[in-house]
């Protein structure tokens, strides 16, 4: 019974087998930094909330790790996650209104972080893209430790 339903639910997916993972454009030299501000903005509460590798502080953090994005989540799935989080999971901590729709791109919404205002690509785009780039030396670069 069990092997029908994992059936059923990969054809009601239409997802090709095996899944092969869509590479994503890698992240230049000033996407990078605006990616990293982001992350770190207070602004933004990624890092409130996601683990970091600390055993200081990661028990007291509720959402997963970013260093495990490349192996659990696509990344269609994880823009559409970060836009609307509300959509797929009601009542989720996550926070809703991260990203606001602005001339056919989603643009952050939660304060004004230097350079990203200029930047002319999707703002979700990139944070996905950074995700899917994310390493642990990333996470240390970025918690500073």
């Amino acid at each position: 019974e069990v092997q029908k339903l994992v059936k059923f639910f990969q054809a009601l997916s239409r997802q090709p087998l095996p899944y092969l993972p869509q590479p994503q454009a890698p992240l230049d030299a000033q996407e990078l930094v605006l990616a990293r501000r982001l992350f770190t903005s207070q602004a933004a509460p990624c890092l409130r909330c996601h683990a970091t590798g600390d055993p200081a502080t990661d028990p007291a953090k509720t959402a997963p790790n970013f260093a495990l994005v490349p192996a659990r989540l696509k990344p269609d799935w994880t823009r559409r996650w970060i836009v609307h989080p509300e959509v797929i999971r009601p009542g989720t901590a996550m926070p809703s209104g991260l990203f606001r729709e602005e001339d056919g791109r989603w643009v952050f919404a939660l304060g004004r972080i230097e350079g990203l205002d200029s930047y002319a690509g999707d703002h979700a785009d990139l944070v996905v893209r950074y995700m899917f780039q994310f390493t642990p030396q990333e996470q240390r670069q970025l918690t500073g430790r």
